[in-house]
């Protein structure tokens, strides 16, 4: 900071400001003394008139009562004695003037008073007298020299005591402000101190500044802590201890900037039932797994480069390899990720309950990539493909990398059909023993504009990943209830049942059964004309709540399908908990059924048990004349599939 000696004008403001206060009260005190002078002018001439009266007041009787001029001229004489009177009338008793005197030298200021003349009680008559008295300006022409030296005197001492009093009164203020300029504000502001020899407010203020030094002192150093501690917080776990994202971020980019031929290894590591250890016990439950899962990280990983807690449940640890041999590479990495899953997923107790943490691994194996967030976005992907396909460990590839893509590019085109109106519902009509027409099933297809018209199976399995498959679901529920209410007012159709697919998604949503209930009010259709048909994997979990869902569903009136029958986690619990109207043999039995003979056992119990639990049965995939006849003969009596139908589009049905 430039410093400099300031002198400033403080001091000169108030010696102005002194000086006319003085000014102003010389000013004052002169004109009281005037005022004091004309007043005691007044009563000098008032006291000097009745002196005259009472002196002369035999020569004025006398006047009055012989009318001598003899009297009159001695009268005048002895008034002219008097310098002070001007004029003096004297009048009788009845108001006569009877002698007027008049002095050679007349003033502009005089001052006029009446005195009677009373003798033994009688009046006789009244003086009249003007008395000169002097004018303000003659008092300061006659005394000007006396004044003026005197108002010098007064002013020179006054600038001279105030200049004195002025300094010393501000001379500590320029001494505060010229140490104030060479101060500089930081952490060491304690090395500067004012001395102070004053015991006055000055004392006391430079006592506050001293303190203010300090305390600004303290804010810096408490400040230069705090920014000590951000700079781990944004580097390090606050829970765990472990690097955060930030703080691996930085740290990845210093590694990958080495220009080496390692090999360089990354594992995400997901606790995957985090969320559900949080639910079923508390958040403290899941912080201690955390602390857990780092402690054994940190414990049992040391040789690792990085090790770091980037999210809720996910964590990383960072590799090099110098071995040229890829397959040992492959090798030492399986044995690491081996070790992670098994150590990772070892039970521990707390307090009375035991813990089975889950873990995820996804691994990305590189030598010369240099992008930190790509190297994280591929173990994501790794991880992401793991979770879905049911395995603890998956390394990345570039097909995980385009399949992410694909899926990314299928979302945001399926949104866009969801506005655009893309989407379309063909239908597959269903046949009963007779080959009559008893209803069809709707199937979804996709328009798409650049690549035409798209089946299901190229999207669906997508949208279930996400939460596209409600929505998608939904338009599906409304627009077939739209369809089935035009057939219903067909007298060829009225009494058709159509088949919707609903995703576990879709279903499990909490408004899904008022969502029916709505659509089924919003048309005016027969619910035993609808038929909602679930996967099997519906089932899997929750099976009581699916289960009070299911029978509020039949509440409406509503058909309920068990689709795929036999393919995935087929019980025959689910015959006894749950509602059902009717079993779907999947396709996969009937187009194999020549070839394998287990596949007819197998339909033929799925048939024989419907009956028993009087369950309609219906297959699908009857592409074939032989499939029709042979499914017939087991005792099927309801058929959908290619033999009979293909989907098709509702204007190309023909009745």
């Amino acid at each position: 900071m430039k410093t400099a000696t300031y002198k400033g004008s403080i001091q000169k403001k108030f010696i102005k400001a002194l000086f006319s206060l003085l000014s102003f009260v010389v000013m004052i005190g002169y004109i009281s003394f005037i005022s004091w002078y004309i007043y005691h002018q007044k009563n000098d001439r008032t006291y000097l008139a009745k002196n005259i009266t009472t002196i002369l007041s035999q020569d004025f009787l006398r006047l009055i009562l012989l009318d001598d001029i003899h009297t009159a001229t001695d009268i005048t004489t002895k008034l002219q004695t008097v310098t002070k009177v001007q004029k003096v009338i004297l009048y009788d008793k009845n108001s006569k003037n009877i002698f007027s005197y008049q002095s050679k030298i007349e003033k502009k200021d005089f001052f006029v008073t009446d005195t009677e003349i009373i003798y033994d009680n009688k009046y006789y008559g009244k003086l009249h007298f003007e008395l000169q008295i002097e004018s303000l300006w003659e008092i300061l022409e006659d005394n000007f020299l006396y004044f003026f030296l005197l108002l010098i005197i007064l002013l020179s001492l006054s600038f001279f005591v105030v200049k004195i009093y002025a300094k010393k009164f501000t001379q500590p203020i320029l001494y505060l402000v010229n140490f104030l300029e060479k101060v500089e504000f930081h952490h060491t502001i304690t090395q500067y101190k004012i001395n102070s020899s004053y015991n006055d407010e000055f004392g006391k203020l430079y006592e506050e500044i001293n303190f203010l030094f300090y305390k600004i002192s303290d804010f810096f150093q408490q400040k230069k802590r705090a920014e000590e501690e951000l700079a781990i917080l944004m580097q390090f776990d606050p829970l765990t201890g472990l690097l955060n994202k930030n703080g691996l971020m930085q740290a990845l980019e210093k590694i990958l900037k080495k220009d080496t031929m390692s090999w360089n290894i990354m594992f995400y590591v997901k606790l995957t039932n985090l969320k559900a250890i949080n639910h079923a016990y508390g958040y403290h439950y899941g912080d201690y797994t955390l602390k857990e899962f780092a402690k054994n990280i940190n414990f049992n990983f040391k040789d690792s480069s990085l090790r770091a807690r980037i999210g809720m449940g996910d964590f990383i640890l960072y590799y090099t390899n110098n071995r040229k041999n890829k397959d040992i590479v492959l090798q030492e990495t399986q044995n690491i990720a081996d070790a992670l899953l098994s150590i990772l997923s070892q039970t521990f107790k707390i307090e009375d309950t035991i813990i089975k943490p889950e873990a995820h691994i996804g691994i990305d194996i590189f030598t010369d990539e240099k992008d930190p967030l790509k190297i994280l976005r591929h173990t994501n992907i790794a991880l992401e493909i793991g979770r879905e396909s049911h395995q603890h460990i998956v390394y990345f590839d570039k097909a995980n990398e385009n399949n992410a893509k694909d899926i990314l590019n299928v979302s945001e085109g399926l949104t866009i059909a969801l506005k655009e109106n893309q989407l379309e519902l063909f239908y597959q009509l269903q046949y009963d023993i007779n080959q009559k027409i008893f209803g069809a099933e709707a199937l979804i297809r996709w328009n798409h504009p650049t690549f035409g018209l798209l089946s299901p199976y190229k999207f669906i399995p997508i949208a279930e990943r996400t939460d596209l498959i409600v929505e998608i679901g939904n338009w599906v529920l409304d627009a077939g209830c739209k369809q089935l209410q035009k057939w219903q007012e067909d007298e060829k159709t009225k009494n058709w049942v159509l088949a919707i697919n609903v995703s576990a998604k879709q279903f499990h949503k909490k408004e899904f059964v008022s969502l029916v209930k709505n659509v089924i009010a919003k048309y005016n259709i027969n619910p035993k004309r609808l038929k909602l048909e679930l996967l099997e994997t519906l089932f899997v979990e929750n099976q009581e709540q699916v289960a009070q869902k299911m029978k509020e569903l039949k509440k409406l009136n509503l058909n309920l399908s068990l689709d795929d029958f036999g393919t995935g986690f087929s019980s025959l619990q689910y015959l006894k908990i749950f509602p059902l109207d009717q079993i779907k043999i999947d396709q996969s039995f009937v187009m194999n059924m020549f070839n394998n003979e287990k596949d007819i056992k197998i339909i033929k119990s799925i048939i024989y048990l419907g009956s028993l639990l009087e369950i309609d049965v219906i297959a699908e995939g009857v592409e074939e004349k032989a499939h029709y006849e042979k499914l017939a003969e087991l005792g099927c009596h309801y058929f959908q599939g290619y033999y009979f139908a293909k989907p098709k589009k509702i204007s190309e049905i023909q009745y």
